[in-house]
């Protein structure tokens, strides 16, 4: 039987997770005594985002996408949010070197992981 637990931060077991990680756009669930997330849900990111929302980054090293959100914000755990805003479908695939991607401006960071969580709950 499988048991919904909405978020990881229902379960005790756990260490809560930052705000910034993948992990909590998805619902966990647990069966017999193994935990697993629900990954079938997914984000995206509007195709005519607002220039006022991003600015444009341009790659300059063999990086992986953990180091290029480092760069940006200070925190290797949004990653996936700059590979969501350039639909970047596989994430093990580094950068282009010279590519300019957008990026989330940091100060808007915190409203959007808001509202990612407000949807998904």
């Amino acid at each position: 039987m499988i048991t919904d637990l909405q978020t990881q931060a229902n379960v005790k077991e756990f260490f809560p997770l930052s705000e910034t990680r993948y992990e909590n756009i998805f619902n966990m669930a647990k069966t017999d005594a193994y935990y697993f997330y629900n990954i079938i849900k997914k984000i995206s990111s509007p195709s005519d985002l607002s220039q006022s929302v991003f600015f444009e980054k341009v790659v300059t090293a063999n990086i992986p996408w953990t180091a290029f959100s480092y760069n940006v914000y200070g925190d290797q755990n949004l990653w996936w949010l700059i590979c969501c805003v350039n639909k970047i479908q596989n994430p093990t695939i580094n950068p282009v070197i010279g590519k300019i991607y957008k990026v989330i401006k940091p100060t808007l960071v915190s409203r959007v992981l808001a509202k990612i969580a407000q949807q998904i709950k």
